[in-house]
């Protein structure tokens, strides 16, 4: 196993490099993890619009009530009944709706007759939409108490009103299916991983065949008592043994960031969205052999790390949507691993039964990613054998590491 201890060795040698790339991938993997978490969530929670009311009547109980309904459900925002101040106010968003109660309004709505609330919202708010239903449901109930005909005071009607409008109904919630929804960071942490593990695993493969490929070490090595094919597989098992670290790491990280979110989550789920991330590990293991047959120095090895890794993961779905997708664009994706990845954790998170025809879309995702690694295997060994018999493959190779 002496070519393993040399892989392992030149790989220890450039730990702090590959240290830094871990720190600043992970930084950027939790970054984009909380930038595109939906923070709508599951648990319901009633927006706190904010609203201002301006009062161009006289001080009355009908008008209070509105504005401490209003106030239950909103923050006030007190704003100068003057042009130029409430334009500031909408232009800055700094209330969500404006409410005018005209002169007369009291006497109006009292007496039956029709009122008509001016009103400001700003512009594609859900606030400013969601506080004038406030306003109607008020309004509406007070008007239900005067077509009914009840004889009460102003100070009655309103306090009737309040009291019908703080009314709430109990909410039970249900679970139908196998499992409470997966944490969106943590979903999110697993597709960046595509990412992650690509870059990781085609520097570290590249790293350990630049070594080997030098001329004087190649030659050398082919006077040693050592087969060829002995060297070539010690090569690929310590890249194995790297890979598998470096999921184990990745993995561990995203239960310590989420794994306090994961609970009531089915342990099948979560162990389903491991294999999947363990599958594409040997994928990205593929693709760095892949690369590897043609990277031949530093800067060449970080330009096909990150144009890998870019291309297929921008291509793949896992940093823009697939459903944001083209159609030519999607036709493409499907010849790439990625895009199964990524299909493979949404079917995942869309399961309600764990029955073998529900699980089959995923294993059909697991198996494609499969087939994806061993036929990129396969032609890395075909590339491999044509080119050690040609004259090339003797060629200069510049590498950061000495014999």
């Amino acid at each position: 196993m002496k070519v393993f201890e040399v892989c392992m060795l030149i790989i220890k040698r450039r730990f702090a490099t590959f240290l830094v790339y871990f720190a600043v991938f992970m930084a950027l993997s939790v970054v984009m993890t909380v930038l595109n978490t939906d923070r709508s969530g599951t648990d319901f929670s009633a927006m706190k619009p904010n609203f201002t009311v301006i009062n161009r009547d006289v001080d009355s109980p009908l008008a209070d009530g509105l504005k401490s309904f209003l106030r239950g459900n909103g923050v006030e925002i007190v704003i100068r009944d003057e042009k130029g101040a409430l334009q500031d106010a909408t232009f800055f968003r700094s209330t969500d709706y404006i409410v005018f109660l005209p002169q007369g309004f009291r006497d109006d709505f009292l007496s039956g007759g029709t009122v008509t609330l001016e009103n400001v919202k700003s512009t594609h708010s859900a606030h400013g939409y969601y506080t004038e239903s406030l306003v109607n449901q008020y309004m509406n109930q007070a008007r239900v108490y005067l077509a009914a005909g009840v004889e009460l005071s102003e100070e009655e009607l309103v306090s009737a009103v309040l009291a019908d409008l703080s009314i709430e109904a109990s909410v039970e919630k249900k679970q139908f299916g196998v499992s409470a929804p997966i944490d969106l960071g943590f979903l999110l942490h697993n597709q960046m991983l595509c990412y992650i593990l690509l870059l990781l695993i085609i520097l570290c493969v590249t790293n350990i065949s630049m070594v080997f490929k030098r001329p004087d070490l190649r030659m050398r090595n082919l006077c040693a008592p050592l087969k060829p094919r002995s060297s070539s597989i010690q090569q690929m098992l310590c890249s194995a043994i790297l890979s598998v670290l470096a999921w184990i790491l990745m993995t561990a990280i995203g239960f310590i960031l989420y794994g306090s979110n994961l609970g009531g989550v089915d342990i099948r789920v979560i162990a389903l969205i491991m294999l999947n991330s363990l599958v594409f590990t040997f994928v990205a293991l593929s693709v760095a052999a892949l690369g590897s047959s043609f990277v031949r120095s530093p800067n060449s090895q970080n330009a096909a790390a990150n144009i890998i890794a870019l291309g297929l993961c921008f291509l793949g779905g896992v940093f823009v949507p697939t459903n944001m997708l083209g159609e030519g664009i999607l036709n493409v994706a499907r010849f790439l691993p990625t895009f199964w990845n990524v299909t493979a954790l949404d079917r995942i998170v869309a399961l309600t039964s764990f029955e073998a025809g529900a699980l089959w879309p995923v294993w059909q995702a697991m198996l494609i990613q499969l087939a994806f690694a061993v036929v990129l295997f396969c032609v890395t060994m075909g590339i491999s054998r044509r080119m050690s018999r040609s004259e090339r493959y003797f060629s200069s190779i510049r590498t950061e590491m000495e014999a």
